[in-house]
């Protein structure tokens, strides 16, 4: 066992490390980023007062360079939205659930700027739309449960400020503040919503082809 794990390990790091030479040899043109994000959320919705909650979520992403400092990017993402409401003069646990398909231009500024050397550390920013459908909307109460799917499509704009790190010719990560608001409403049989803000922590990993 202990020599398949060291055999194992030995076949990754040749992989890494012939990865990383044919990085140097020609900059990649396309990049994989995973960007998971932890926030509140307002909803608004017909009939209703806006409501308060948390959301959490993850965005997977394909990248392709416009230039040196510059990408676009678009990929699925998937958010929870958790908010607890007052129907009837009883409390309600709300959980809508996301699929959403953004697309964004990324620009990476750098913070240290020294000619001697290559920078590790990067100002992140981007901004972009994105097409947004609720696939099921769950509501629990004390005298039952309903479950509610297909609510219909929105479209919203998103920004993102924050730092990237470089690990590695292929690998990076970064962390910053996302902020998201829809534009247009979803409409399913007279019932209009959308989220109006979205303000979130997110980490991203990058990999690099």
């Amino acid at each position: 066992m202990k020599k398949q794990i060291i055999t194992a390990l030995a076949i990754v790091l040749t992989f890494a490390a012939h990865a990383q030479t044919n990085t140097e040899q020609k900059e990649s043109k396309i990049g994989l980023n995973v960007n998971g994000k932890l926030g509140f959320a307002r909803l608004k919705q017909t009939d209703f007062a806006p409501l308060n909650g948390n959301i959490n979520g993850a965005d997977v992403l394909l990248s392709f360079k416009l230039g040196k400092k510059w990408d676009i990017a678009t990929g699925l993402g998937y958010s929870q939205l958790n908010a607890n409401a007052t129907i009837s003069g009883n409390t309600a646990s709300l959980q809508n659930s996301y699929l959403q398909i953004p697309a964004k231009i990324i620009g990476d500024f750098t913070v240290f700027n020294n000619e001697q050397s290559v920078s590790r550390v990067y100002l992140n920013l981007a901004a972009g739309i994105y097409a947004n459908t609720l696939l099921k909307s769950e509501v629990e109460t004390i005298s039952g449960n309903s479950t509610t799917k297909n609510m219909g499509w929105n479209f919203g704009v998103a920004t993102q400020v924050g730092l990237k790190f470089i690990v590695s010719d292929i690998v990076d990560v970064g962390i910053g503040l996302e902020s998201q608001s829809d534009f247009s409403k979803m409409k399913k049989d007279g019932f209009e919503q959308r989220i109006e803000q979205i303000n979130a922590f997110y980490f991203n990993l990058g990999y690099k082809f």
